[in-house]
C-alpha cells in the first residue's frame, strides 16, 4: 500500500463530478436531454425505511439481497442510529453514525443488525485491530460494504477497507479488499478474507455482483477517476478463487490487463443481474440531482451491452425540501421486488452540510421509484 496515493471514498468520488455539472453551486433541473415518462414513487418501501427509533433510521448503501428462505438482506453503508423527533429532526449523540449496517425484511417489517461494543454503538463489521473512534463508530479504520451473493448456503459482502488519512471530510484513502462471510438464517459473522487484484487504474471490485450463471460468479467494478465499468469473475461456488479478468477480447489471469467491458461515466455502485434469458445492468449516469437512472442489456454478463434506455431520473420526494447541498447518488435495482411488470430502484440521498441530515432525517434515507421492465427491452 503506497500511503502517498490516495482513494476518495464513494462520496468523494461523487464529489469529482460536480465539475462536470454547469454552476454546481446551484441547485440543477433535471435533464431534458431524454424524455421519459413519469416514475412513480414507491411509498411502501419509503415508509418502511423511515424509521423513527429502534435501529437503523437513515443509511446509505441501499444493497439487498434475496435469502434462501426468501427473507432479503439490505446492506447499507453509513448509518445513523438513535431517535428521529416528530419534526423529523435526527438526534445528535455520539457515535454519529456507524460504518456500516444490515436490516433483515420479513414482509414488511425491518430489524436492523449492528455490534454494541462496551456501551458504543458499532459497525456489523470492523477491520480487526480498528480503534473504536471518537466522532464515528470507526473514524481511523473502517469498511463500507459492496454487494452480496449466496455461496455454498452462506451470505458473502464485499467489503472495502478505508483509513483517515488527511484531515478533514474527504481525507479518506483506499486501503484493502475484503469479502466477509456470514452464517445462515442468523446472519452471523464468520471471517473475512482479504483478496488483491491491481490494476494499471485503481478499480474498486465488488461494487456489483451477477450470480446468475451456470459456472460463474461475476464481479464488478468501477474505476476510481474515469467511472468506467471492468468485470471479473470466478468459479461458481468458490469466490476466493484465483479469479479472471475481461481484457476486452477474452478472459486473462493478470488483473493489471483489465480493459472495461462498458466506458461510461456512471457510479460507483450499480446492479448487474439476470432476468430470464438477459443480463440486465442499472446504473446511475451524470451527475446528482441531474442524473439519469439507464439500463443497458446483453445476451452476456460481461459483453455486448446494447440498448441503453434512460428508465427515469433521479428526483426527491414531494414533502423534501431541495437545495444546493443536496444530491443523489449510487442507484441500485432490486429485482427480487418487481410487481405488476415494475422494477424496484433505490438512490441514496445525501447532503453536503451534514447539519442538513439533522435538521431533517428524510435527507439521508433511500428513496424509491417503480419503473416497468418493458422500457429495458424497448428498442
Amino acid at each position: 500500500m503506497n500511503p502517498i496515493k490516495l482513494h476518495f471514498s464513494r462520496l468523494a468520488m461523487l464529489l469529482l463530478l460536480v465539475c462536470l455539472i454547469p454552476n454546481p453551486g446551484k441547485a440543477q433541473e433535471p435533464s431534458t436531454s431524454t424524455k421519459v415518462p413519469d416514475t412513480p414513487f414507491d411509498r411502501k418501501f419509503m415508509k418502511m425505511f423511515a424509521r423513527d427509533c429502534c435501529g437503523v433510521t437513515g443509511a446509505d448503501g441501499e444493497y439487498s439481497v434475496l435469502l434462501p428462505d426468501g427473507r432479503t438482506v439490505w446492506i447499507f453503508g453509513d448509518s445513523f442510529l438513535g431517535t428521529v423527533n416528530p419534526d423529523r429532526s435526527r438526534e445528535k449523540r455520539k457515535p454519529w453514525f456507524i460504518r456500516n449496517s444490515m436490516a433483515v425484511q420479513e414482509a414488511d417489517t425491518l430489524r436492523s443488525l449492528y455490534q454494541v461494543i462496551d456501551g458504543w454503538e458499532s459497525s456489523l463489521v470492523i477491520p480487526p485491530n480498528a480503534p473504536r473512534g471518537k466522532q464515528f463508530s470507526e473514524d481511523s479504520l473502517w469498511y463500507w460494504p459492496g454487494d452480496g451473493f449466496i455461496e455454498n448456503g452462506k451470505l458473502k459482502v464485499f467489503m472495502t477497507g478505508f483509513y483517515q488519512a488527511k484531515p478533514g471530510d474527504w481525507g479518506f484513502a483506499w486501503t484493502s479488499a475484503n469479502i466477509a462471510t456470514f452464517s445462515l438464517p442468523e446472519i452471523k459473522l464468520e471471517r473475512i478474507d482479504h483478496f488483491n487484484y491491481p490494476g494499471i487504474h485503481e478499480i474498486h471490485w465488488g461494487h456489483a455482483v451477477c450470480d446468475g450463471d451456470e459456472h460463474h460468479t461475476y464481479i464488478y467494478g468501477a474505476e476510481d477517476k474515469s467511472k468506467n465499468l471492468y468485470v471479473a469473475r470466478a468459479p461458481k461456488g468458490n469466490i476466493l478463487a484465483p479469479w479472471e479478468f475481461y481484457n476486452g477480447s477474452e478472459w486473462v489471469k493478470d488483473s493489471r490487463q483489465s480493459k472495461p467491458m462498458l466506458a461510461i461515466q456512471g457510479s460507483e455502485q450499480f446492479s448487474v443481474f439476470k432476468l430470464n434469458d438477459n443480463y440486465v445492468l442499472v446504473v446511475q449516469e451524470g451527475g446528482f440531482m441531474t442524473g439519469e437512472i439507464v439500463s443497458y442489456y446483453s445476451d452476456s454478463p460481461w459483453t455486448g451491452w446494447k440498448n441503453r434506455k434512460v428508465l427515469c431520473h433521479t428526483r426527491l420526494p414531494d414533502d423534501v425540501t431541495s437545495t444546493a447541498n443536496l444530491f443523489a447518488y449510487n442507484s441500485l435495482a432490486h429485482p427480487q421486488f418487481i410487481e405488476n411488470g415494475q422494477l424496484l430502484i433505490s438512490s441514496c440521498i445525501n447532503s453536503f452540510v451534514v447539519e442538513d441530515v439533522f435538521r431533517d432525517a428524510s435527507k439521508y434515507r433511500p428513496v424509491f421509484l417503480r419503473v416497468p421492465v418493458s422500457r429495458i427491452f424497448e428498442e
